[in-house]
């Protein structure tokens, strides 16, 4: 009997990541001789194509099992129906995180036979099983299923296990990198399962579970299988990552396999909540070696009514700006993340919440991500969303990144545009802010500007950002005034379910980017324009011409552009290079004025606006590789006096 494993991803280039949830089920059924006798596991099925493509590659199968996400939950369905038609004796079996709890997935799809929730390795075993033997589903726990024309939900039972077969190490992807010889590879690391935290809108803590290590010899055997195929880049799927003494020695293990065989180039992972010396001295290793790709310092909300309602408790503020200034010495990139539209957090709260990340020191990047109800978390709820009136509107995927494709299915993201506490106007405007924090703070369209104006004048960052909204509001004939007029559209036009969040422009390349990203390269694709035109707004701030001009310059030889292969040499009237280094370090300093002659040496190789999008926006973001600050040396000085 033919079993066929389906966990579709998109593309993004010529990238994807290997099947690694339909690879541990596999493994781990294989690992039952009986099982591995009866069933022909055939190679897991993963790109995204045309649902005619998929269907070629599927001969006589008795069991098709389907992994769900918010990014193939649709195409899944569209899939699994065309199976059907093909083969109706086939069993259709659906699992992943994006099953709501209730089952009504069987109502609506007759097409689906059975639900598999939570994790599968031991449930799609057993199921296997009771299919083999001819034996009734309802002594397994975890599933739900059609019987005479009723929907039976089986006890649910927490899964406890941790000596799973490798999906890696079992031979399952073997032959997948000759049958995709074009394509490049990421791969999941999976150290332990589980999560201690229940924030509301999360599904991996949900219900509370208890976190399970798995054996670390094989951990370490995973790692050296990456390096012997040649894989780049890879993440951990674990929720802390950190957390345990044990990871600082997979962290160790990851470097010497990088040094030693120059292939393991990249990390990322979501490190532990309340981060400490243990998490410091992992990212400052892999930094050291140019694997890390930023150290996580989370917060999603500053506000306490939001906090209290997601379950989640912070780090202090101190206790934040301490650690920033730790990994800042060090020469650690950090970044912070935020969630737009939680219950209980309201638009000032919003803005002064970035504020105070602001003053504590990130100046680095905050990711600002629009709230997603999930199905399997307690925010997903109609108990929950009752409570906290919150209202969600359907949008197509909210997946920046991947590569669009024509005529595509189309998957959906269910964003919280309101709740008792926000309106949909204020989301609206919410995400106009975020744009612009992200996009002229963050990746530094007017980061010295917005700076030494909080530096020397005590401007605060909220009142510089919103007067800089109303200004380009007012000229939408400007660069950045269309920028942000079609941004404002698109959030409206998502407010109403009427359009998603993620931008095109074929400028850019066929990729899909959110918001503040897009408007950085709109703008920055005119820059020289762009510093002309906001020259007025800027100058209402200083009475000093030469001052202005001189940050003014300064300010716009920051600003990485494509097919900057030259040294660059410019001269200015004042020691911006090491009075902006002191603050983006966390320390006061004041401005000298005195003539400095400024030099980059570093190049951007890439010649054409696709290519600078993708390798210096999207993948230099976490660690500010789209602007000069930390590249620009003062190579010569001459005396002066204070500005």
């Amino acid at each position: 009997m033919r079993v066929y494993m389906i966990q579709i991803n998109y593309l993004h280039g010529n990238t994807t990541f290997l099947p690694y949830s339909a690879g541990v089920l596999i493994a781990n059924a294989r690992r039952d001789p009986a099982l591995d006798e009866y069933y022909t596991f055939e190679e897991p099925l993963f790109v995204r194509e045309s649902i005619n493509g998929i269907l070629q590659k599927i001969d006589r199968p008795a069991i098709v099992a389907f992994s769900n996400y918010i990014w193939n939950h649709e195409y899944n369905k569209a899939l699994a129906r065309r199976i059907k038609a093909q083969y109706p004796a086939c069993r259709i079996v659906f699992g992943g995180h994006h099953l709501s709890p209730d089952a009504k997935l069987l109502e609506e799809e007759p097409d689906v036979d059975i639900l598999l929730f939570d994790e599968g390795e031991e449930t799609f075993a057993l199921l296997l099983t009771a299919i083999m033997n001819g034996a009734s589903f309802a002594g397994i726990p975890n599933l739900a299923y059609r019987e005479n024309g009723k929907i039976i939900r089986t006890a649910r039972k927490e899964i406890t296990g941790t000596d799973y077969p490798s999906a890696y190490l079992s031979g399952v992807f073997d032959n997948i990198f000759s049958h995709y010889p074009n394509l490049s590879f990421h791969a999941i690391l999976e150290t332990n399962r589980g999560c201690p935290y229940t924030c509301a809108y999360c599904d991996s803590g949900i219900p509370p579970c208890t976190v399970r290590l798995f054996p670390e010899e094989k951990v370490m055997e995973e790692l050296r299988w990456f390096s012997d195929h040649g894989i780049r880049a890879f993440g951990a799927a674990d929720a802390n990552f950190g957390m345990f003494a044990r990871d600082e020695r997979f962290a160790d293990e990851m470097i010497r396999l990088h040094h030693r065989y120059g292939v393991l180039q990249t990390f990322q992972a979501s490190y532990a909540k309340q981060s400490n010396e243990r998490v410091f001295r992992i990212t400052q290793k892999l930094n050291a070696c140019g694997m890390n790709k930023g150290a996580t310092l989370s917060f999603q909300s500053l506000s306490a009514c939001a906090l209290q309602n997601i379950r989640r408790k912070n780090l202090t503020v101190e206790s934040f700006s301490s650690l920033l200034a730790q990994y800042n010495a060090a020469g650690i990139a950090t970044y912070t993340e935020l969630i737009l539209g939680l219950p209980g957090e309201t638009r000032q709260s919003f803005i002064e919440g970035i504020d105070t990340l602001l003053n504590a020191g990130q100046h680095n990047a905050i990711y600002i991500h629009n709230c997603e109800q999930l199905p399997f978390s307690a925010m997903g709820d109609a108990a929950f969303t009752e409570q906290y009136g919150i209202r969600a509107s359907r949008l197509p995927l909210n997946q920046p990144h991947r590569t669009m494709l024509a005529d595509e299915i189309e998957e959906y993201s269910h964003i919280i545009t309101s709740t008792r506490t926000m309106s949909t106007d204020d989301w609206i405007y919410m995400n106009l802010y975020s744009a612009v924090i992200q996009g002229f703070h963050h990746e530094g369209l007017l980061l010295c500007f917005a700076l030494y104006l909080h530096q020397a004048q005590n401007v605060p960052y909220s009142a510089f950002y919103q007067d800089l909204i109303r200004e380009l509001a007012a000229h939408p004939e400007t660069v950045a005034g269309q920028a942000i007029a079609r941004l404002q559209k698109q959030f409206q036009a998502a407010a109403e379910a009427k359009g998603g969040l993620v931008m095109q422009d074929a400028r850019f390349g066929n990729i899909g980017w959110p918001p503040e990203e897009y408007l950085l390269l709109s703008v920055a694709y005119e820059a020289e324009r762009f510093y002309q035109e906001i020259r007025p707004f800027l100058a209402s701030y200083f009475a000093d011409e030469q001052l202005l001009d001189a940050l003014l310059l300064y300010q716009q030889k920051s600003l990485k552009l494509p097919a900057c292969t030259a040294e660059i040499s410019f001269v200015c009237g004042y020691d911006f290079c090491s009075y902006f280094r002191r603050l983006l370090c966390g320390q006061t300093a004041a401005l000298q004025k005195r003539t400095c002659v400024y030099r980059i040496r570093s190049t951007v190789p890439y010649s054409t606006w696709p290519d600078y999008a993708r390798y210096i926006i999207w993948y230099g973001r976490k660690d500010s590789r789209n602007i000069y600050l930390q590249e620009m040396e003062e190579v010569r000085e001459d005396s002066g006096g204070t500005a």
